[in-house]
């Protein structure tokens, strides 16, 4: 079932980010089918239905996308602060699945807090060395920190200005991120497929669906890695808040060495 489950998302994710709109209704019509024939298993159905509910979502967002951009390009914003607020269109993501939420209750729940205290594993999240996750936090923010501080020019004219419209794209942008891929995506599969095959199933995805933002397909490959690093923190944390917190910090640097913007 992982496999086929893998495929059919995966393949989704990848697929509506490479065809026009009336392709994906062509999408759509397969995944309903897929969804609505009863000697399918259950699970596999349930997969189908999740990924219709994200080609729904993809094209709800590409929409909001576009009015958003186009509202504040003509209220002359900064280029900058146009391309922050124009991540509020996840919120194109999150409807579709939060309206299905409301009607199917999951059993794994990760829209919470979260616990800083419960223990991860380096480097394997279940195998390694164990440590707190805030902890775990403090170092990889650290790492991150110190490996970017590379590549950022620490003495370019506006520095201050980036780093202002960085805070900015990165609340908003971990955030929805974090409700949508861990907070509404990731407990679907881990309750279809367990913790660690749902985890490699929803960060492959949440790398892929990079593409759509602009970047390359094998940068898309390191963020399936980065989802396997912020899922399993989810996971463990039972929650958002550790995770947002380090998607945040990453997400400021990715603008100050030119990455975003």
């Amino acid at each position: 079932m992982f496999i086929l489950a893998l495929v059919i998302f995966v393949g989704t994710v990848i697929g509506v980010q490479l065809t026009t709109i009336y392709l994906s209704l062509g999408m759509l019509i397969i995944l309903s089918a897929i969804y609505m024939l009863r000697p399918i298993p259950r699970g596999i159905r349930e997969v189908a239905l999740w990924s219709a509910l994200y080609v729904l979502g993809y094209w709800l967002s590409f929409s909001m996308n576009d009015v958003i951009f186009n509202i504040l390009k003509l209220a002359d914003l900064p280029r900058e602060l146009i391309i922050a607020c124009s991540r509020l269109s996840l919120f194109g993501f999150i409807i579709p699945f939060l309206l299905y939420a409301k009607l199917n209750k999951t059993t794994t729940n990760y829209i919470a807090k979260g616990s800083f205290t419960e223990n991860i594993y380096f480097p394997l999240i279940w195998v390694g060395l164990k440590d707190p996750i805030w902890r775990f936090i403090l170092i990889a923010s650290c790492t991150v920190i110190l490996s970017f501080s590379f590549v950022i020019d620490f003495n370019q004219q506006d520095l201050y200005r980036l780093l202002w419209f960085g805070i900015w794209f990165a609340l908003i942008n971990s955030v929805l991120e974090e409700i949508l891929w861990r907070g509404l995506i990731l407990n679907r599969f881990v309750d279809l497929l367990g913790e660690k095959c749902g985890l490699v199933a929803v960060s492959i995805g949440f790398g892929m669906y990079h593409y759509s933002i602009g970047f390359p397909w094998v940068v898309c490959a390191l963020f399936s890695v980065l989802g396997m690093m912020l899922g399993g923190i989810a996971i463990r944390s039972k929650g958002l808040l550790p995770v947002i917190i380090l998607h945040f910090i990453m997400n400021i640097l990715f603008v100050l060495s030119g990455l975003i913007f």
